[in-house]
C-alpha cells in the first residue's frame, strides 16, 4: 500500500519505520529543513515500551533511557505531599526529545523522508487520496496519515469543528548538563502558588526541567523572561530548584503556551486518518504526549497486519479514540489542581494530597497498560 505520513515528528516517524517494515510504500512529508524536535526531555513509559515488544527500537531507547521508578510532589518549601510509584515490572524512562527523535528516525530509510515539504490540501475519493504540496506538486495515496500536530492541516480539512483548548499556562524548559541529583531514579515537583516546577533526570549527570505558570494566552508578561528573570521568580523555592536554574545556560530556554484538543468521537475520515497530536493533544501532565503517539503507530501497523483496509481502520479508531481520550481529561484534571495558585485552595490540596495513600495515586496510570495493541 502507499501511504503518505504528513508531519516527520515523534508518531509520524514510529508510523513510517514500523510501516516500511511491512513493505508498504511509504513517505514523509515534514515542512522543516530537517528532522529535529524542539523542546528539552521527555518521558517514555512502560505502557509504550511493552507494545514495542523486542523490537530493536525499544532497545534503542532503554539504552539511551534513564530508568525513572517514581514521581515526588513537593510544596514550594521542598516538604513531600505525596510519591507515585512507577508500576511493577515496567521500565519506565526519560531521555533528550532530539536523542528520542533520533533513535526512531534511524529505523526509517532517508529517501522516504521529504524535508521542507509543506502539504497545504487534501483531497480523497473512495480510492485515493490526493495532497497538494506548497510547491504545487500533487502526490496520490491508498491511505494518508496526518501526524502534523496539534495545528494540523489535515485535522482542520477533515474535521474544521475540531477544538484547540489553550489551558491557562505556559511553560519554561531546559536541559542542563553535569549535575547531580541525589535521586537519580525520581522525577520531582515543586507546586506552588508562583508555578509548578519539574526536575527528571536524564543519564549521564543530565536533567531536565519545566516551570508550568499560570499567565494569559500569549502573555506579553512572559515574552523575554530570560533566565535572571527566572531565577529572580524562583528564589524562594527549594535548592535543588535554585541549582538547576542556575547550572541552565542563558540560552536554551524553550517556552510554549499549553493547549490540548477536546476529545473528538473519530479518528478516521475516508482514507484520512489523525496520529499522535493532531488527533488527542494533551497536556504534558501525565508524562503521555509522545507516548500516545508511538501507540498510536504501533496500534495502526498491527491492525493493517491483521485485518482488511477498512476494518483496520475501523479496528484503529476503536482503540484509540476513548482511550487517548481518557489520557486528555486525566492530563487536564491534574493540570487545573498543580496550578491552584489560590493560597486556601492550594492549602486544602496540599492536606488531601498528603493523606492520599501513595498506592491510590499511583493507580491512576494503571489505565495506560490496559489497551490492546491490535
Amino acid at each position: 500500500m502507499k501511504i503518505a505520513i504528513v508531519g516527520g515528528g515523534i508518531g509520524g516517524l514510529t508510523a513510517a519505520a514500523l510501516l516500511h517494515e511491512q513493505d508498504h510504500e511509504v513517505h514523509v512529508f515534514e515542512q522543516q529543513e530537517e528532522i529535529k524536535e524542539v523542546g528539552a526531555g521527555i518521558g517514555i513509559g512502560g505502557n509504550v515500551l511493552e507494545k514495542l515488544g523486542n523490537h530493536d527500537m525499544a532497545k534503542g531507547i532503554k539504552n539511551a533511557g534513564q530508568v525513572i521508578k517514581e514521581m515526588e510532589i513537593l510544596d514550594d518549601k521542598g516538604h513531600t505531599l505525596n510519591k507515585a510509584v512507577m508500576k511493577k515490572g515496567t521500565v519506565n524512562l526519560t531521555l533528550a526529545r532530539q536523542t528520542l527523535i533520533e533513535i526512531i528516525a534511524s529505523y526509517v530509510p532517508d529517501s522516504v523522508i521529504h524535508t521542507g515539504t509543506k502539504i497545504i490540501n487534501l483531497v480523497q475519493n473512495s480510492s485515493k487520496v490526493t495532497l497538494t504540496t506548497e510547491q504545487g506538486e500533487a502526490h496520490h495515496f491508498d491511505l494518508c496519515i496526518a501526524a502534523d500536530g496539534l495545528h494540523s492541516i489535515i485535522r482542520q480539512q477533515v474535521n474544521p469543528k475540531a477544538k484547540v483548548n489553550y489551558q491557562g499556562y505556559t511553560c519554561f524548559r531546559g536541559l542542563v548538563e553535569d549535575i547531580s541529583l541525589t535521586q537519580q531514579h525520581t522525577a520531582k515537583e515543586y507546586w506552588g502558588a508562583k508555578g509548578r516546577v519539574g526536575i527528571v533526570p536524564l543519564l549521564n549527570n543530565k536533567a531536565y526541567w519545566f516551570i508550568a505558570v499560570n499567565a494569559k494566552q500569549g502573555d506579553p508578561k512572559f515574552k523575554d523572561f530570560t533566565k535572571p528573570y527566572i531565577q529572580a521568580y524562583y528564589n524562594h523555592y527549594p535548592n535543588e530548584v535554585r541549582r538547576i536554574l542556575d547550572q541552565q545556560s542563558e540560552t536554551g530556554i524553550i517556552r510554549h503556551d499549553i493547549y490540548d484538543l477536546t476529545p473528538m468521537q473519530s479518528f478516521v475520515y475516508g482514507r484520512t486518518l489523525l496520529l499522535g497530536d493532531a488527533a488527542h493533544a494533551t497536556t504534558p501532565n501525565m508524562g503521555q504526549g509522545a507516548g500516545q503517539a508511538m501507540e498510536d503507530a504501533i496500534v495502526l501497523t498491527n491492525c493493517l497486519s491483521k485485518y482488511d483496509f477498512r476494518e483496520a481502520l475501523s479496528r484503529y479508531d476503536a482503540l484509540r479514540v476513548k482511550h487517548t481520550g481518557k489520557v486528555i481529561k486525566r492530563s487536564r484534571s491534574i493540570g487545573k489542581k498543580a496550578q491552584y495558585q489560590n493560597g486556601l485552595m492550594i492549602g486544602l490540596r496540599n492536606f488531601v494530597l498528603k493523606r492520599i495513600p501513595s498506592k491510590l495515586i499511583s493507580n491512576q496510570a494503571k489505565f495506560l497498560y490496559k489497551t490492546k495493541a491490535e
